[in-house]
């Protein structure tokens, strides 16, 4: 909804042909203020696996079929929290990884073609092919056939 609207706003301005690029979208995932009970974990989570699964669907909006250019979410580390006074306030958080950078929630960020699982499981079927490859170059030169 709110791309659109820029969308429309620059469409207005006779500028119908730039890209759009997100700069800062996010869900906070703490806040010092107890009323603020849809700043947690699980909506942040939820809003930025919803984000990602939109944008690799390709579907866009309305007015902008492409999508977006480029979308960055706000923001990858919390802050250390500081001393404070009364008269401060503790900022929200909104990093997809805590301060000591610990993974709060597991996130994709990017899939190969045809495979998008975790990095360890890259790397583990990355050094099992390795292995097979090492295998058959020792053992069809040193075959008995």
């Amino acid at each position: 909804m709110m791309v659109d609207a820029v969308i429309t706003a620059m469409a207005v301005a006779g500028h119908e042909n730039i890209p759009v690029i997100v700069a800062e979208t996010g869900w906070p995932n703490s806040s010092p203020d107890a009323a603020e009970i849809d700043a947690n974990e699980l909506y942040s989570e939820m809003y930025v696996k919803g984000l990602l699964g939109h944008l690799r669907s390709g579907q866009g909006t309305p007015l902008r079929k492409e999508g977006v250019a480029e979308a960055y979410v706000y923001e990858l580390v919390d802050e250390e929290a500081k001393e404070t006074t009364s008269s401060q306030a503790r900022a929200r958080n909104w990093g997809i990884l805590y301060a000591n950078l610990s993974e709060k929630y597991e996130v994709q960020f990017s899939c190969a073609a045809r495979y998008c699982g975790s990095l360890a499981e890259l790397l583990i079927g990355f050094v099992l092919m390795l292995l097979i490859l090492v295998w058959l170059i020792w053992y069809i030169p040193n075959s008995p056939w």
